[in-house]
C-alpha cells in the first residue's frame, strides 16, 4: 500500500518537503558539490535512492528558516572517512569465520549501524526560495553555512511534480508574453507526456507503492524553435514525435489557432499503422491529415507535379532521373538535359517588338517540349491543347489550315512539326534561321526521331521510363499545395519511404525551400506568417556537421524561427548534426546512445553529462532525458507510449466541449 499522503502546506517551500522521504543528512556541500550522509534503512523506507534522482536538502523546521532549501541531484556513491574502518572490520572478521558457519552469520556480532552508512555524492543544481510569495528557483547557491544541519528528503508525487515542472516567473512571463503573440489566449497549454524515471530499475522508485510524478510539456517551447530528438533505432525517437505531434494539433484544436505540421517521414513510419502503434497519425486525425507519396497509392496525394503545367519542374525531374540512370548519351540528350525554359525577361529586350519575338520563341519552344512528352505517353491534362503563335509568313509555309493560336491535339502537333522539318531549309533560308531556338531545334529532333543529319536517334522513347513521376491530374504546383494546407493548419505527411531516392532529397528540399521563402516573404511584408513545425527524421543525412549554413536545411533550422517556423530533427548521431544548429537548440530529447563519443558531445550542451552512464547502460524504450526552454534542467521521464485508441477518444471529447 502507498503511504497516506502528506496535509499540503500553503509554504510553498514547505511543500517541496516530504518527511516520510527521509533519506539522511547534508554532510558537506559547497557551491557545485554535495555530500549527503545516508542509511540503508532511511534509503528502503524512502523507497531506494536511484542514480539521477533529485533530493531535497531542507531545515528540519522549514517555516522558521528559509532560503536554506538545496535541490540536489545523485551523481553517484561517495566514500566516507570511516569507509576503511569498517572495510578492516569487515576483513578482520571474514577470516575468523569457521569454514563451516552460515553464510550470513560472519557479521552477526557486529552492530548493523557500522555496515548501514554510505555517502551519496550530488550536484547542486540550485536553490529555492521565497521572492514576494513565489516559489524562486536560483540556478546556484548564493550562500551556503557549512554548520546548517540540513535533512535530506527524495521528492515523489506532488512535491517531485512541482520540482520537474518548475518554470521560473520570468520566463512564465515570457512565454505568456509569447503565446499572446502567438494568439493563444488564457492558460499556457502544457500537456502531459510522461512520468519522472531515473532509473531502468524502476521497482521501487515507480512501483505499486510509490506515487509517480506527471511530467508536463509546455507547448509554446515547441513552437518556432528548434528540438533535436536524439536515441538509437527502436529505443523511442518515433514514439517522441508522435507524442510532439499530438502535443501541438491539440494546442491548435483547443486554442483554435492554425497551426500545420509537415513532416519528412523517410521510414513510412508516421503515414502508416505498423504494428508498434496499432494507428497512424492519418488514422488518429483523419479530418487533420494528408499523405503525400511518390507512387499513385490509395488514400495518398502524389507528391509529384504535372510536366505540362510545371515544365520547369517537370524537366528538373526528367534531368535527374536520366543523370541517374544508364541511358547511353548522345549529343541531342545531352542538349535536351541543359536546356532550361524560363521565360524571357522584359527588361533583358531592348524593345516591345524584341521581348514579343523572344516570347513567341519561347512559346513554341514549351510546345516542342510538350509535345515530344505527349509522344512518349505522358498522359495529357484533361482537355490540354497545344496553343502557340508563329508568323503568319512561317505557318502558311507549314500548313495555311492549321493555326496554332487556335490550338492543338498531340496528333496535330506531331503532324504539324512534321511538316516543318520537311520544309526546314526552306524556312532557314527565309527567316536567316532566326524563326526557331536551337533548343527547339533538338525538342524536334528528339519527336520525330531524327538527328540534323536525318539518322536515327532514340529520341522520346529515352523518356518513357519515367512517365510515373509526372502527375496527370495535378493543376498547381505540389508546393503551392502543402504550403496551403499548412497555412490552414493541416497536418502532412511526405511518405519519401518508397521512390527514387534521387528524386526524394530533391523534392524534399524544393519543397522545405518553398516553405521558407512564402513564409519569408509573408514576415517581410510585415504580416504574419502562419505556424507550421517541420519534423525531419535521419536528421543527419540533410543537416549534416559539413553542410554549408547557405544549405535550405541549415538556413531553416538557424533563420527560421522570425518566420514562426520551428523544426524538429531526429538523429542517432549528436555529433553528425551541424555544431552552430546545435549550439541553438533550445529542447532537447535524448534516449539511448550507445557510443562515448556521442554521449561525450551530447554532454557539452546543459546538464546531460550528469547522465552519460545511465544513457549508454539502459536502453529501455522511450526512457528520455528531456531539457526544454522552460525546465532549468535536464528531467529524465519515461514518455508515454503513443495511444491512437486514446488519442481518438480525446479528440471526440474535445469536439463535443
Amino acid at each position: 500500500m502507498s503511504k497516506p499522503a502528506e496535509a499540503p502546506s500553503p509554504d510553498p517551500l514547505a511543500q517541496l518537503i516530504q518527511k516520510k522521504q527521509f533519506v539522511g543528512w547534508l554532510c558537506n556541500v559547497d557551491y557545485e558539490q554535495a555530500l549527503v550522509l545516508t542509511r540503508d534503512d532511511w534509503k528502503a523506507s524512502a523507497r531506494g535512492v536511484p542514480q539521477n534522482c533529485f533530493l531535497i536538502a531542507a531545515p528540519v523546521d522549514s517555516h522558521k528558516v528559509t532560503g536554506e532549501i538545496l535541490l540536489l541531484r545523485v551523481t553517484g556513491a561517495a566514500p566516507l572517512p570511516a569507509n576503511d574502518v569498517v572495510a578492516g572490520l569487515k576483513v578482520e572478521k571474514l577470516k575468523q569465520r569457521p569454514a563451516e558457519s552460515a553464510a550470513g552469520d560472519a557479521f552477526s556480532d557486529l552492530a548493523a549501524e557500522q555496515f548501514q552508512l554510505g555517502g551519496l555524492q550530488c550536484r547542486v543544481l540550485g536553490q529555492f526560495y521565497l521572492a514576494h510569495g513565489q516559489l524562486r528557483l536560483g540556478c546556484d547557491v548564493e550562500s551556503y553555512s557549512c554548520a546548517a544541519g540540513l535533512a535530506v528528503y527524495r521528492p515523489e508525487g506532488a512535491a517531485l511534480e512541482l520540482i520537474v515542472n518548475y518554470i521560473s516567473p520570468e520566463r512564465l512571463a515570457s512565454s505568456r508574453e509569447e503565446a499572446r503573440r502567438l494568439g493563444l489566449e488564457g492558460d499556457l497549454p502544457r500537456f502531459p507526456i510522461g512520468t519522472v524515471r531515473f532509473s531502468s530499475t524502476d521497482r521501487l522508485h515507480r512501483g505499486e507503492a510509490a506515487s509517480r510524478a506527471v511530467f508536463h510539456l509546455n507547448a509554446v517551447d515547441f513552437l518556432a524553435r528548434r528540438t533535436a530528438v536524439f536515441g538509437m533505432t527502436r529505443t523511442g525517437k518515433s514514439n517522441t514525435v508522435k507524442q510532439l505531434v499530438s502535443v501541438v494539433k491539440h494546442t491548435s484544436s483547443d486554442f483554435k489557432l492554425k497551426i500545420g505540421q509537415i513532416i519528412y517521414d523517410l521510414n513510412g513510419e508516421y503515414a502508416n499503422a505498423n504494428q508498434q502503434d496499432k494507428g497512424s497519425l492519418a488514422e488518429v486525425f483523419p479530418g487533420a491529415t494528408i499523405r503525400y507519396r511518390m507512387i499513385p497509392t490509395p488514400g495518398f496525394e502524389l507528391i509529384l507535379n504535372n510536366f505540362f503545367h510545371q515544365v520547369s519542374e517537370g524537366h528538373s525531374t526528367l534531368r535527374g532521373l536520366i543523370e541517374a540512370s544508364k541511358i547511353p548519351r548522345t549529343a541531342d540528350l545531352e542538349a535536351f538535359l541543359s536546356m532550361d525554359f524560363d521565360g524571357p525577361n522584359r527588361e533583358d529586350c531592348s524593345s516591345d517588338y524584341e521581348f514579343q519575338r523572344r516570347s513567341a520563341l519561347h512559346d513554341l519552344k514549351l510546345a516542342a517540349y510538350r509535345a515530344v512528352l505527349a509522344r512518349a505517353g505522358y498522359e495529357l491534362p484533361a482537355g490540354f491543347k497545344f496553343v502557340f503563335e508563329v508568323n503568319p509568313g512561317i505557318r502558311n509555309k507549314v500548313n495555311p489550315s492549321v493555326d496554332p493560336a487556335n490550338g492543338l491535339t498531340a496528333p496535330q502537333m506531331f503532324e504539324w512539326f512534321q511538316l516543318v522539318r520537311q520544309i526546314q531549309d526552306e524556312l532557314i533560308t527565309s527567316t536567316g534561321g532566326s524563326w526557331v531556338e536551337p533548343d527547339t531545334n533538338v525538342l524536334i529532333n528528339l519527336l520525330l526521331q531524327k538527328n540534323d543529319q536525318g539518322g536515327y536517334i532514340p529520341g522520346y522513347r529515352l523518356l518513357q521510363p519515367f512517365k510515373d513521376y509526372h502527375a496527370p491530374n495535378r493543376s498547381t504546383d505540389v508546393c503551392d499545395e502543402i504550403y496551403q494546407h499548412l497555412a490552414n493548419g493541416k497536418i502532412v505527411i511526405l511518405d519519401l519511404s518508397v521512390g527514387d531516392p534521387v528524386q526524394r532529397e530533391r523534392l524534399g528540399k524544393r519543397i522545405a525551400r518553398h516553405i521558407l521563402r512564402c513564409s519569408m516573404a509573408t514576415f517581410n511584408a510585415g504580416q504574419h506568417a502562419p505556424h507550421i513545425v517541420i519534423y525531419v527524421e535521419e536528421a543527419h543525412n540533410i543537416i549534416g556537421r559539413h553542410e554549408a549554413l547557405t544549405e535550405i536545411w541549415p538556413t531553416i533550422a538557424k533563420e527560421g524561427a522570425k518566420a514562426r517556423l520551428a523544426i524538429v530533427y531526429a538523429t542517432q548521431e549528436v555529433s553528425s548534426i551541424h555544431p552552430n544548429i546545435l549550439a541553438n537548440t533550445e529542447n532537447i530529447i535524448v534516449s539511448h546512445l550507445n557510443n562515448h563519443h556521442e554521449i561525450g558531445e551530447l554532454a557539452r550542451y546543459y546538464d546531460f553529462g550528469d547522465f552519460t552512464h545511465s544513457l549508454i547502460r539502459a536502453q529501455d524504450v522511450g526512457f528520455a532525458r528531456i531539457k526544454t526552454l522552460s525546465n532549468p534542467f535536464v528531467i529524465p521521464v519515461q514518455i508515454d507510449r503513443f495511444d491512437p485508441e486514446k488519442e481518438k477518444k480525446r479528440g471526440v471529447v474535445a469536439k463535443a466541449h
